[in-house]
C-alpha cells in the first residue's frame, strides 16, 4: 500500500515537471529560430550577432552581448543586454487557439536595451560621419550642433570631449481591452548628456488593429527632454568660441535665431513662451511639454481644430526645470501649415461627407471566424471544393455552414484541419466626395 501511494506522488509531481521542462525547451528553440530568421532577413541592412539567449515560461526573453553593425559602417553598436517581456507562454498559446483566442499582438510588451556602446574615439568619428553622409545625404546636411534644432556630428561630439557614446533605450505598450485604453511609453538616454521620454494615453482603442482607429481619442501626451546643464554649457562654449563669442552670448544668439526660424514658419510666440525658450537655451536642464485635453480629443475633432483653439482644446502645459509657464499665448498665421491640414488653406466650414455602404467578401484567418456567425461565407477545403452558405457554428470540432438546396436547407460540417481559405461577406463604409 505504501509503495502504491509513493508511485502516485511520483506521477503527480513528476508529470508537471516533465511537461514544464518540455514546454521550456520548446519555447527556447521556438524563440531562437525566430531570432535567427530575423537576423537572416535583415542581413542586407545590418550584421547582427549575439552571445547568449535565455528564456522563461513567464514570457521573458533575454539576449546578451549583442553586436549590431549597419551596412556601410565599420563600427558596431554593442548592447550588453536586450530584455523583451511579454505575457507568459501559456497565455500566448491560449490566445492563439482556434475558436478561443484571436490573432494579433499581445496586450502588453516591453523592450529594454541596456548599456548601448558606440566607440567614436580616434579616427572612428570621422569614419562614422562619412558613412552616415553616404547613407543619409539629406540628414547629414543638418548635422551641426551649433545650428537651431541641429544635431551633433560624431566629430563634434569628439571635440566636446566625448570618446564613447553610452545609452539605454526602453519602449513598451499596454492595452486594456475592458476599458479600451492604450498606454505607450518610450525612453532613451545618452548618459551624462541627454534624456528623452514620451508617454501617450489613448482612449477608445477596442483592439490593437491599425484599421480600427477612427474612434481613437487622445487622453494625454507628455514629452520630457533633458539636457545636462554641464553638457549644455560645453556646447555653448564650443559654438561660441567658433564665432568669437562668450558662452552666454552664444546662448542669446541661438535663442534669437530659433525665434526667427519659428516666426518664418508663421508662429508668433507670446512673452511667456519667448521667456521659456530663452531660459531653457541658457540654462538647459528639463523641458516638459504636456497635452492634457479637458476632454479626450478624437482624431476627427483634432483634424477640425482651428488655429485659435489649439492651446485650449489640446490642454497645453509647459514647464522649465519644474517651473510651470503660465503665459502660453501664441498665434498661428493662416499661411502656416498645421500637421493635420493642407498648407495654405484658410479655415473653412466643415462639410460632413456623404456615406454609402457596400458588401464584399474579405479573407479572414481561421481563428477569427467565430466573430462572423450568421454571415455569408465562402470556404475552400484542401481538396479544392468551394462551400458557400451562412455560417451556423464554430464550436466543437467542426465548422458548420447552412446551405440552401432545392426544396430546403441542410447544414454541412467541415473539419478545421481540412480548411485552406475563408472569405466572409462584410459591410464596407465608403465616403462619397
Amino acid at each position: 500500500m505504501f509503495r502504491r501511494r509513493g508511485n502516485i506522488w511520483v506521477w503527480i509531481i513528476g508529470i508537471p515537471v516533465i511537461l514544464g521542462a518540455v514546454a521550456h525547451w520548446g519555447f527556447y528553440y521556438f524563440v531562437k529560430s525566430r531570432i535567427d530568421a530575423f537576423i537572416l532577413e535583415n542581413a542586407p541592412r545590418a550584421a547582427i550577432h549575439y552571445g547568449d539567449l535565455d528564456t522563461s515560461l513567464g514570457g521573458r526573453i533575454i539576449l546578451s552581448r549583442v553586436e549590431i553593425a549597419p551596412t556601410g559602417f565599420d563600427q558596431s553598436i554593442d548592447v550588453r543586454l536586450i530584455h523583451l517581456q511579454g505575457p507568459d507562454v501559456f497565455s500566448y498559446l491560449f490566445r492563439h487557439l482556434p475558436w478561443i483566442g484571436k490573432e494579433g499582438p499581445p496586450d502588453f510588451l516591453t523592450l529594454d536595451m541596456r548599456d548601448l556602446l558606440l566607440d567614436i574615439s580616434g579616427d572612428k568619428a570621422a569614419a562614422l560621419d562619412e558613412a552616415f553622409a553616404r547613407a543619409n545625404p539629406a540628414a547629414a546636411a543638418n548635422r551641426d550642433i551649433c545650428k537651431p534644432l541641429g544635431s551633433a556630428s560624431f566629430r563634434q561630439l569628439q571635440e566636446l570631449g566625448v570618446e564613447k557614446l553610452r545609452g539605454n533605450v526602453r519602449m513598451g505598450y499596454r492595452h486594456i481591452p475592458q476599458s479600451q485604453k492604450l498606454y505607450l511609453d518610450l525612453q532613451g538616454e545618452f548618459q551624462e548628456m541627454q534624456k528623452t521620454s514620451l508617454s501617450l494615453e489613448l482612449n477608445n482603442v477596442p483592439e490593437l488593429d491599425m484599421r480600427k482607429t477612427m474612434g481613437v481619442a487622445l487622453a494625454n501626451l507628455k514629452l520630457t527632454y533633458y539636457t545636462s546643464p554641464d553638457f549644455g554649457h560645453r556646447i555653448a562654449a564650443y559654438c561660441g568660441e567658433k564665432r568669437g563669442l562668450e558662452a552666454e552670448q552664444y546662448s542669446e544668439l541661438l535663442a534669437d535665431q530659433t525665434l526667427r526660424m519659428v516666426n518664418r514658419e508663421g508662429i508668433l510666440l507670446g512673452y511667456g513662451l519667448t521667456w521659456a525658450l530663452k531660459n531653457y537655451l541658457k540654462n538647459r536642464g528639463e523641458l516638459s511639454i504636456e497635452l492634457s485635453p479637458p476632454r479626450p480629443l478624437g482624431l476627427v475633432s483634432l483634424m477640425n481644430l482651428s488655429r485659435s483653439e489649439l492651446a485650449e482644446k489640446l490642454g497645453l502645459q509647459l514647464a522649465i526645470n519644474g517651473q510651470a509657464v503660465t503665459d502660453l499665448y501664441f498665434s498661428v498665421h493662416e499661411s502656416a501649415p498645421l500637421p493635420w491640414k493642407p498648407a495654405g488653406k484658410s479655415e473653412q466650414k466643415i462639410v460632413k461627407p456623404r456615406i454609402r455602404y457596400r458588401w464584399e467578401y474579405q479573407n479572414i484567418p481561421l481563428g477569427g471566424l467565430s466573430s462572423y456567425l450568421g454571415h455569408k461565407v465562402r470556404i475552400r477545403t484542401a481538396d479544392g471544393v468551394l462551400h458557400e452558405g451562412r455560417l451556423a457554428g464554430t464550436g466543437g470540432k467542426h465548422v458548420s455552414i447552412e446551405k440552401k438546396v432545392s426544396g430546403g436547407k441542410f447544414v454541412a460540417h467541415l473539419s478545421p484541419a481540412n480548411i485552406r481559405s475563408i472569405q466572409v461577406r462584410v459591410k464596407i463604409k465608403e465616403h462619397i466626395e
